[in-house]
């Protein structure tokens, strides 16, 4: 679809325009990051537990750790820096990630300090197939949504200077390809920690906040595009084909 030049809204007229080579700059300095984040990440979910040495000794902990930090790599590898253009998340993002984020604490507490006394779901071996198997295909449909969109792939709710509706590839099926991904790749993470705490917070809370993400995202491309967008809509599913 060939892009059509826009007329700039006061807002945008005043945004800062990043050169190819500021972008790429701040690209290496994110992905040079990286380790810093695991680093500060993985301290934080060891002291819940109690330490690096109690985490990292059970094998739940050991995949969650390295399913993490591949995620973070991956996904510096292949994203764009998300700046510039209009946000508007309106609070879907703290929703979202404080609802994964409770997942992730119930996960961790219910595996290493309730566990020990009494247990509702039973841990074995088929968590740890479950946790990488979503992970995969989860991270697999994240990386091509991302680089199907390029630049126009964002974690926040924006849009970019002549932003125009992607229908081709992936996006030709479903509409939110990347969030499909990320529910998986989520679920990933507190599978391998056989939690039904994590799992209830995950369904009552997790999806939820996704879908009220997907509902803010798409009411701002109604807004800019209009019945080109609601066209789309009513040729494609959100997040799984075929069903919704």
């Amino acid at each position: 679809m060939e892009e059509q030049p826009k007329e700039q809204a006061p807002e945008q007229a005043k945004e800062y325009k990043f050169t190819p080579e500021q972008l790429k700059s701040i690209k290496k300095f994110r992905l040079a990051m990286v380790p810093f984040r695991m680093i500060l990440a993985l301290t934080f979910f060891s002291m819940i537990v109690g330490g690096p040495r109690r985490f990292f000794s059970e094998t739940p902990g050991l995949i969650f750790a390295i399913l993490f930090s591949l995620l973070l790599l991956v996904e510096r590898i292949f994203q764009a820096p998300d700046i510039g253009g209009k946000r508007k998340d309106q609070g879907s993002a703290l929703f979202l990630w404080s609802s994964f984020g409770l997942a992730y604490l119930l996960a961790l507490v219910d595996y290493y300090w309730v566990r020990p006394h009494w247990f509702i779901l039973e841990w074995n071996w088929i968590y740890p197939i479950v946790a990488v198997s979503c992970y995969v295909v989860g991270q697999t449909l994240r990386v091509t949504a991302i680089r199907t969109l390029g630049r126009f792939f964002t974690i926040s709710v924006r849009l970019h200077d002549g932003h125009r509706v992607v229908k081709q590839g992936i996006y030709s099926v479903i509409r939110h390809p990347a969030y499909t991904g990320l529910w998986l790749v989520n679920l990933g993470f507190i599978s391998v920690f056989a939690s039904v705490f994590s799992f209830a917070a995950f369904f009552l809370l997790g999806l939820p906040a996704l879908v009220y993400r997907i509902k803010i995202e798409e009411q701002m491309l109604v807004d800019e595009f209009g019945q080109e967008y609601k066209d789309y809509c009513t040729k494609t599913k959100r997040l799984i084909p075929f069903i919704y």
